[in-house]
């Protein structure tokens, strides 16, 4: 069985952006995301954690995909 992705999913629907997967596996899933103005960006997200790694911050989300803690990644 596969990470659940469900929050995540929920958390780019509510940002508006476009998600592509690029790895997949039970402790980390990776990808690029599409923003709505068209630029594109790396991320990394934790199904255990539900933390959301950009290249410039870290998001936790709850299990309903919205935000809850923002920081800047380390």
């Amino acid at each position: 069985m596969g990470p659940d992705v469900k929050p995540f999913t929920h958390w780019v629907i509510y940002r508006g952006y476009k998600v592509r997967f690029t790895e997949r596996s039970p402790h980390r899933v990776a990808g690029i995301l599409t923003l709505p103005d068209g630029g594109a960006t790396s991320f990394q997200y934790d199904p255990a954690t539900l933390t959301v790694t950009l290249p410039q911050e870290q998001i936790v989300i709850n299990a309903y995909g919205w935000e809850i803690q923002r920081s800047q990644a380390k």
